[in-house]
C-alpha cells in the first residue's frame, strides 16, 4: 500500500508563502525609500529653482539647471541626499552650487550650500535662501604635462581625459584626519569650450565616498589640453597630484558673500526626519 507524503508539499507550500510575503515587502520598504528620496530631491530642485542669477554680461544664464548634473548621499557625514547643479546650458559652466541635506547641523536638519565661481564675469545670486555676488573665478588653467595633442574625434578626446584623470590622485586633511581622494572615471558634465576645432572639456570630481570634495576641469583648446581645479570641501587641506607631482593645492578658505568659493545653511524641513534629525518611523 501506498503512503501518502502529506508533510513535504505542505513544508514546501509554506516555504513558497513566507518567501512571497519576504519579498511583497522587500518590494513595498523600496518603495517608501524610493518615495523618500524623490521627495528629498524635490525640496532641493524647489530650492535651486528660487535662485535668481543677474549680471552686466549679456547672455549671462539667469537660471541654474532644472535638474542636477550628479547625484550622492554622504552617511558617514550625515548627508542624507544631495546634489550638484550647474549654472549655464552652453559652454563650460559659469558657477556650481550643491545641494546636501543634513539630518543634524548644529542639532536640526538642514540644507546645506557650497558655492563655486567658475568665471571672473561679475555675477549675482539671490532668492530665498541665497545671497552670493563672488569676486573672481576659482579656475586658473595649466598646461597637462606629458598630454598628446587633442583627438579629432569626440569619442577619442574622451579616452583622452579619461586617460589623464587615470593618472590624478588626491587628498584632504578634516579635522585632522587625512583623507584619500577618488577620481571618478566618468565626467560629470561634458561640453565645448569655444568653437575651435577639437575644442573639448569635461568636468570630473574628486570624491570621499561619492562626496565631490573637488572638481577637476580637462580642457582643449584645440590645440593643447590644460587642467584646473576648484574645491568643493571646507577641509583645512586639499591637493590634486599628476603623477605623484602636486597639480593643485587648495586656497584658505575664506567664507563670505564675495568668495569664488564658500558656504551657507538654512533651515530645512527633510522629509522623513523629525526636527531632532531622527528617522520618522512608519
Amino acid at each position: 500500500m501506498k503512503r501518502r507524503m502529506w508533510g513535504r508539499p505542505l513544508a514546501i507550500a509554506l516555504m513558497c508563502s513566507v518567501s512571497l510575503a519576504l519579498a511583497q515587502d522587500a518590494r513595498l520598504e523600496k518603495a517608501k525609500d524610493d518615495e523618500l528620496t524623490t521627495r528629498r530631491h524635490e525640496l532641493m530642485q524647489q530650492r535651486m529653482a528660487s535662485a535668481q542669477v543677474s549680471s552686466r554680461e549679456a547672455g549671462f544664464p539667469e537660471k541654474f539647471s532644472e535638474k542636477p548634473i550628479f547625484r550622492y548621499t554622504d552617511p558617514a557625514r550625515h548627508y542624507v541626499a544631495a546634489a550638484v547643479w550647474k549654472l549655464g546650458e552652453t559652454g563650460r559652466p559659469r558657477a556650481i552650487i550643491t545641494t546636501e541635506l543634513h539630518r543634524q547641523y548644529f542639532g536640526k536638519p538642514r540644507i546645506v550650500y557650497e558655492y563655486l565661481s567658475l568665471t571672473p564675469a561679475m555675477f549675482v545670486v539671490t532668492g530665498g535662501d541665497f545671497g552670493w555676488m563672488p569676486e573672481g573665478s576659482a579656475l586658473e588653467f595649466k598646461p597637462v604635462p606629458g598630454a598628446p595633442a587633442p583627438d579629432e574625434t569626440a569619442q577619442r578626446r574622451l579616452r583622452q581625459m579619461r586617460a589623464i584623470v587615470n593618472r590624478v590622485t588626491g587628498e584632504e586633511v578634516v579635522a585632522k584626519e587625512r583623507c584619500e581622494l577618488r577620481l571618478l572615471p566618468q565626467p560629470i558634465d561634458r561640453y565645448a569650450p569655444s568653437s575651435a576645432d577639437r575644442a573639448d572639456g569635461a568636468i570630473f570630481i574628486a570624491t570621499f565616498g561619492t562626496n565631490p570634495e573637488a572638481v577637476l576641469f580637462i580642457e582643449s583648446d584645440g590645440q593643447a589640453w590644460n587642467y584646473a581645479v576648484g574645491r568643493l570641501s571646507g577641509a583645512q587641506t586639499i591637493s590634486l597630484s599628476i603623477d605623484g607631482k602636486t597639480a593643485w593645492e587648495g586656497a584658505p578658505v575664506r567664507y563670505g558673500i564675495n568668495s569664488f568659493y564658500t558656504a551657507s545653511n538654512a533651515q530645512a524641513d527633510i522629509p522623513g526626519l523629525a526636527p531632532d534629525g531622527s528617522e520618522i518611523k512608519p
